[in-house]
């Protein structure tokens, strides 16, 4: 199966950029060599992120001039709310991907294949051994691979055109260190049994599981303060 590469996180953390500055339509970014500092990656690994954001029509690179929001579109769902509204925008994001996600799990938990589930299996062991050496980038990776292979084993290619399209808002990185620890330790375990429900074709089971894991994730959104609410998530894109 497809893994998630750093080249998505620049694209996720560009995105993010924009939104956070209200960024227009024909608005300079900051240069290649900046967000090569910025994000302490290499050349080749940036140009890949801004290639998936060129692509995406969300920016347009004009060589020898720099990198300027598209005129065909801004960035997400980030831009269509205040920052004074971060905390309730995060917790309508979870509302809107509970929704999405049970309907998913419902029939993964009824028609996926063995592998598919030995897959999800994978991915956690990503997961746990990312928070062992804490990785929170790569336990977000995990995370985030994780639930997309439950969109696909869903079988329903409308559901996994959706979450591909909204991906980016759904699955919050935080950028806070004890953040990240505190939301990936909270819900770990939720995420194991939910897989084991849906070996045993438990449907039930799964989404309790699954509601259990929002549930741990919507706690943390609403004990956080404003200010790293404002500053400490981002959009990330993992298609």
């Amino acid at each position: 199966m497809k893994r998630l590469y750093l080249s998505d996180t620049v694209a996720g953390e560009v995105g993010a950029y924009i939104a956070e500055h209200k960024l227009c339509a024909g608005d300079r970014l900051p240069s290649a060599a900046e967000w090569m500092v910025r994000l302490d990656v290499g050349r080749s690994t940036l140009r890949e992120g801004l290639k998936k954001l060129e692509a995406e029509g969300v920016i347009e690179i004009v060589n020898g001039k720099g990198i300027y929001v598209s005129e065909q579109k801004t960035f997400g769902l980030f831009s269509t709310l205040g920052v004074g509204d971060a905390r309730a925008q995060l917790l309508e994001m979870l509302d809107v991907r509970q929704a999405l996600e049970e309907r998913a799990i419902a029939l993964a938990t009824a028609q996926a294949k063995v592998p598919a589930f030995d897959v999800m299996a994978g991915y956690l062991d990503d997961y746990q051994q990312a928070r062992e050496r804490n990785d929170f980038l790569a336990v977000h990776d995990a995370d985030a691979a994780f639930h997309l292979e439950i969109y696909r084993a869903s079988g329903n290619r409308v559901l996994v055109e959706l979450i591909k399209m909204m991906h980016d808002e759904l699955y919050v990185s935080w950028d806070v260190p004890e953040d990240r620890h505190q939301v990936f330790d909270a819900s770990f375990a939720h995420h194991l049994t939910l897989l084991e429900a849906m070996r045993r074709r438990d449907e039930a089971g799964a989404i309790a599981a699954f509601r259990l894991l929002i549930g741990a994730t919507r706690e943390h959104v609403e004990a956080m303060p404003h200010d790293e609410l404002v500053g400490g998530f981002v959009g990330r894109a993992s298609r």
